[in-house]
């Protein structure tokens, strides 16, 4: 009879669960859809501020360039907006409840405990932590101190004023980037051939020693640091260097990690692997640097946090001698808060200038740091010079043409890519000569071609290269070899039928603008520098030509940012242009990085400036704006704390009440913002000028 009951029970209990089961299933449902619905309308709002509000704020050109190069809000600014919002129809609730309804007051108060909570619990976080008192912290409460005095809408207005200077400051934050790409992480392969007395036998990679021999071939990526013991080969250590221009790497000689052997076969012994090689390491650094400039603090908005201490001091004063009328008021004084609201909007203006000239600030940050500093750091091969280099001069030997030899080297490199191929073939079709297709092409190991063109065989490349091929170069080719590194340039040696014909001297190709900008820099008292992945007669000779003070030859990407360290450490700002992959921890490192429109990604990425009209000449323009910027923010000074002081003097001398600080605030902050916008509106002015001349 018990089991009945029993059964019963356990259908009641397992209805139960099964009835549970579906209510968190339908519940979950709902929750899904409503959080789905949510998103979708918050997404819809977000573009809606991107599309319509973010352009009162700058220009339309720099809109596209920030939507270019910087991608979509990050999650904090989406708070922003969204409370910002929030605060908009706030004030309408306040106004319409003093007004109309005084309930709605009541829906009023909720909304700005909803809005103002998050604010003010973060920011006395960083007071428990920093022990500092930011000025956001003394803002929102300002906003309550209000509300609980009975002044509703002057406190909605406030927090809308808050909520509108804390958008303007997330404008200038640096924008949200595309995730760095760890380009050095090197993918090791599964296996290695490494040679065990004298025999090559295969190894799983994760069993590789230091010690060990490994035997690579042409086409290979090389997976270690470490030195070659036998072989000869052309490696490309671009993505480490810089330098486009392959490198003859023989016995003793260092090999790393991530560089492509181009051709010739080697044994190297077996250094550092995995993360200990200089690449992993770039790496490492790389990703620990992504937040650097985290840290920094807007100038703006510095100056607001350093008047905390004196605001609070003054109405903790006034509310002991005068009364919480008079504190508040105080409170309400714009000390800080003006400049906290137009520091952000004059930046803005000169950003937006920036951008007509070719110029994306991605941080505005740096356009302040711009104005201090001492000294330029370039980057060579891409910066200050092209990685083609350029045809000089054409040398002969015996009965030989100039024409010939150029001819006969355009022959052999005919379906090359490197960059020595394209000068050749570029000064050969500036001379109009023409030139058939080689029947036949062979890379020899490691540092010239050898090309068969009816039935004549052509050899293009350096004294090693001939050497190893028994090809007799004459004295005075190798005499002018020698002048030629002496100068930092390059010759490339031309033998028809194994005798050699001539050769041909190639130099780094210099930007056109270069020579007038070093001169400009100069004359601004700047000191000026050159790090290069390249040797050091090629650098040391581009600095003389230059007439650059110093240059740092020879150095791997974590060594450039190792020398900015040196030279910060030393009192200088540095400021480093730089276009590479390798360059991507020296922009880190810098106080303001540069960096040009069509570079790799990972400096574009790194950089905080981004020249968007390719030319360096646009650094000049960029020095001028930081200057003009730095000037009108000192005039900003003045029209943000004359308004203020003289109201908290008169509330202690003359008992001023809260009428008065608003009539004090609001002209503070109409000449605050007039001056900030006055650069942009002149700007604009004068291009309109401009346009109708042309016109």
């Amino acid at each position: 009879m018990l089991f009945v009951p029993i059964v019963i029970i356990k259908m009641c209990l397992t209805g139960g669960a099964v009835y549970g089961a579906l209510t968190v299933a339908e519940n979950s449902k709902i929750r899904s859809k409503v959080t789905h619905s949510l998103t979708k309308i918050d997404n819809y709002y977000q573009k809606l501020i991107q599309k319509h509000f973010d352009p009162l704020f700058t220009t339309q050109k720099r809109n596209q360039q920030v939507i270019e190069f910087s991608g979509k809000y990050s999650k904090e600014e989406k708070d922003i907006n969204r409370r910002l919002g929030l605060a908009v129809v706030n004030t309408g609730l306040a106004i319409s409840g003093s007004i109309f309804y005084s309930p709605l007051l009541i829906g009023s108060g909720v909304m700005t405990l909803y809005i103002v909570t998050p604010i003010l619990f973060r920011y006395l976080k960083i007071f428990i932590r920093e022990k500092r008192i930011a000025y956001r912290l003394i803002g929102s409460a300002s906003v309550l101190l209000n509300y609980l005095a009975g002044f509703y809408v002057i406190g909605s207005l406030i927090l809308t004023v808050v909520f509108f200077a804390f958008k303007l400051a997330a404008r200038t934050e640096e924008y949200a980037r595309k995730s760095l790409v760890d380009i050095f992480e090197l993918q090791p392969p599964s296996s290695v051939w490494i040679l065990v007395n004298g025999v090559e036998v295969e190894l799983p990679f994760s069993q590789l020693q230091v010690g060990d021999i490994i035997v690579l071939n042409a086409g290979q990526t090389v997976p270690v640091d470490g030195y070659i013991v036998q072989g000869t080969a052309l490696i490309d250590q671009h993505i480490l260097t810089g330098e486009s221009q392959p490198i003859e790497k023989t016995e003793h000689d260092k090999v790393f990690a991530s560089t492509l052997l181009l051709t010739g076969r080697l044994q190297v012994c077996v250094e550092k692997t995995g993360s200990s090689t200089v690449a992993m390491q770039v790496g490492k650094i790389l990703s620990s640097a992504t937040n650097y400039h985290s840290s920094w603090v807007a100038r703006s908005e510095h100056i607001a946090d350093k008047t905390v201490f004196p605001l609070l001091s003054m109405a903790s004063l006034a509310w002991l001698t005068l009364g919480s009328a008079s504190a508040v008021t105080i409170f309400n004084s714009g000390l800080g808060s003006i400049m906290f609201l137009s520091g952000p909007l004059n930046m803005l203006s000169y950003l937006s200038i920036a951008s007509h000239n070719g110029i994306l600030v991605k941080d505005g940050r740096s356009l302040e740091t711009l104005h201090t500093v001492d000294t330029v750091v370039f980057d060579k091969t891409g910066t200050l010079t092209l990685e083609q280099p350029e045809v000089v001069r054409v040398y002969t030997y015996s009965h030989w043409t100039e024409s010939q030899v150029l001819t006969y080297a355009a022959i052999a490199e005919y379906r090359q890519s490197h960059p020595i191929a394209k000068a050749i073939l570029h000064a050969a079709t500036q001379r109009t000569l023409d030139y058939l297709p080689p029947d036949e092409a062979n890379y020899e190991i490691g540092f010239g071609i050898r090309v068969i063109c009816q039935d004549e065989v052509v050899h293009v490349g350096s004294a090693r290269f001939m050497a190893q091929e028994h090809i007799s170069v004459p004295t005075q080719i190798l005499e002018q070899q020698q002048y030629c590194q002496q100068e930092g340039s390059s010759l490339v040696i031309v033998a028809l039928k194994r005798q050699v014909i001539g050769a041909i001297e190639l130099q780094a190709q210099l930007r056109p603008e270069v020579t007038t900008l070093i001169s400009q820099l100069h004359k601004r008292g700047l000191k000026l520098c050159i790090l290069s992945g390249d040797h050091t007669e090629p650098t040391r000779h581009l600095a003389k030509r230059l007439n650059i003070d110093n240059f740092f030859a020879e150095v791997l990407p974590e060594g450039k940012a190792k020398i900015i360290k040196e030279l910060q450490q030393q009192g200088h700002k540095v400021c480093f242009v730089g276009d590479g992959i390798n360059d991507a921890i020296a922009l880190h490192q810098a106080d303001v990085s540069i960096s040009m429109r069509g570079a790799t990604t990972i400096a574009t990425d790194s950089a905080s400036i981004v020249l968007v009209n390719h030319s360096l000449q646009t650094i000049e323009h960029l020095f001028d704006i930081s200057n003009k910027f730095h000037a009108n923010q000192n005039r900003s000074l003045l029209f943000a704390f004359a308004p203020g002081s003289i109201l908290i003097t008169g509330v202690f001398l003359f008992h001023f009440g809260m009428p008065i600080a608003l009539v004090t605030y609001t002209v503070g902050l109409t000449a605050a913002l007039g001056n900030a916008l006055y650069p942009l509106l002149k700007f604009n002015r004068q291009l309109s000028s401009s346009k109708e001349s042309d016109v």
